[in-house]
C-alpha cells in the first residue's frame, strides 16, 4: 500500500510540474504565436522569478536586427536582461519580425515586409502584456538593434503614448520618419552608436544593405532628439575609462538633460556591435568596444522613467 501511495504521489507531483512548465506565467522563457494581420506572429518572453500576478510589472521589449530572431535576442540578451528582470521584477518580450526584417518605414527595396503592420503588431503585444500579465502601462520600454533600432524609432513616433523610454542600438532615425513626424511627442532616449559602423554610418546617408533611402547622421540624430524632447542644447560630456585599450575604441557620453533626457553613448572607432565588458579568459572581439556593459546602462536608463 505504501508503495502504491508513494507512486500516486510521484505521479501527482509530475503532473503538477508539467502543468507549471506549461503555464504561460511560470518563471522562465516562453514561446507563443498569435494571429495578427492575417499572419502567424511568433514572440518569446521572460517571466521573472517570484512573479506576482497581483503586482503591475514593467515590460521591456527588445527588437532584433535584420536577419536575426527573437531566439537570438534571448541568447544574446538573456544573461543580461533576465538577471535584471529577476531583480527588478520585470517582464522581457522578444517579438519576431516577418522574414527576419521589421517594417521600419525606411522605404526602399524591401518588399517582403513593406506592407506588414509591425506597429500594430507590437502595439497589440503591449496591450496583451498589460491585460493578461499585469504589465504596468506607465512602464513599457522598447530597445532594439540595427533594423530593430530603426523600428524602435518608428514606434516612438507612431505610438509614443504607449512607451515610457526607448534605447536604440547601432541605428539612426530615417529621413522619412523624421520628416513625416516633425512634431512627435517627446520621449526619453538613450542612443548607442559607433563612429566606424559601416552598416549604419555615423555620417548618415544610405544604408549599406541594398536600400537607397537615407538616415540622419549621428550628430543630426542627436540634434533631432534634443529639439523634439526640449532638452538642454548644451551637453555634459564625459569619457568613460578605457578599460580595454586593446579594443582600439573609447566611449564618449553626451548628456542633454531635461524632462525628457537625450543620452548618447558615442563609441569612438566602434563598429556595428553592442559594447560589453570582456569576459574573463575570453579574447577581444574585433571592432567591439569592451569598456562598459551597454545592456546594463540601457536597462538602468529606461526603467528610471514612467509615463
Amino acid at each position: 500500500m505504501k508503495t502504491k501511495s508513494l507512486l500516486a504521489t510521484l505521479i501527482l507531483i509530475n503532473i503538477a510540474c508539467a502543468v507549471l512548465a506549461q503555464s504561460p506565467k511560470a518563471p522562465g522563457v516562453h514561446t507563443e504565436t498569435v494571429k495578427f494581420g492575417g499572419l502567424d506572429r511568433r514572440f518569446m518572453y521572460y517571466i521573472p522569478q517570484r512573479y506576482d500576478e497581483k503586482a503591475k510589472l514593467p515590460v521591456v521589449f527588445f527588437l532584433h536586427g535584420m536577419g536575426a530572431s527573437a531566439q537570438i535576442g534571448v541568447n544574446v540578451l538573456g544573461p543580461q536582461y533576465h538577471a535584471r528582470a529577476d531583480r527588478d521584477k520585470a517582464i522581457v518580450v522578444y517579438p519576431d519580425a516577418t522574414s527576419k526584417h521589421w517594417n521600419d518605414k525606411l522605404g526602399g527595396s524591401y518588399p517582403l515586409t513593406d506592407s506588414v503592420d509591425d506597429v500594430g503588431y507590437i502595439s497589440s503585444l503591449i496591450d496583451l502584456f498589460i491585460k493578461d500579465f499585469k504589465g504596468d502601462p506607465s512602464r513599457v520600454y522598447v530597445s532594439g538593434s540595427s533594423n530593430g533600432g530603426m523600428m524602435t524609432y518608428r514606434l516612438s513616433v507612431d505610438i509614443p503614448e504607449k512607451i515610457a523610454a526607448i534605447a536604440p542600438f547601432v541605428s539612426s532615425i530615417s529621413n522619412t520618419v523624421a520628416e513625416q513626424f516633425p512634431k512627435a511627442q517627446p520621449i526619453p532616449i538613450i542612443i548607442t552608436s559607433g563612429t566606424a559602423d559601416t552598416v549604419i554610418k555615423w555620417s548618415g546617408g544610405p544604408i549599406r544593405v541594398t536600400r537607397t533611402p537615407s538616415i540622419l547622421s549621428g550628430d543630426e540624430n542627436v540634434a533631432y532628439w534634443v529639439k523634439r524632447n526640449g532638452a538642454s542644447k548644451k551637453a555634459k560630456i564625459t569619457t568613460l575609462p578605457d578599460v580595454e585599450p586593446g579594443d582600439k575604441s573609447t566611449v564618449e557620453v553626451q548628456e542633454y538633460k531635461g524632462k525628457y533626457d537625450v543620452i548618447l553613448y558615442k563609441i569612438i572607432n566602434g563598429y556595428h556591435q553592442h559594447p560589453t565588458l570582456r569576459e574573463p579568459g575570453k579574447p577581444l572581439s574585433s571592432g567591439k568596444n569592451m569598456d562598459y556593459n551597454s545592456f546594463e546602462r540601457v536597462w538602468d536608463f529606461m526603467l528610471a522613467y514612467k509615463k
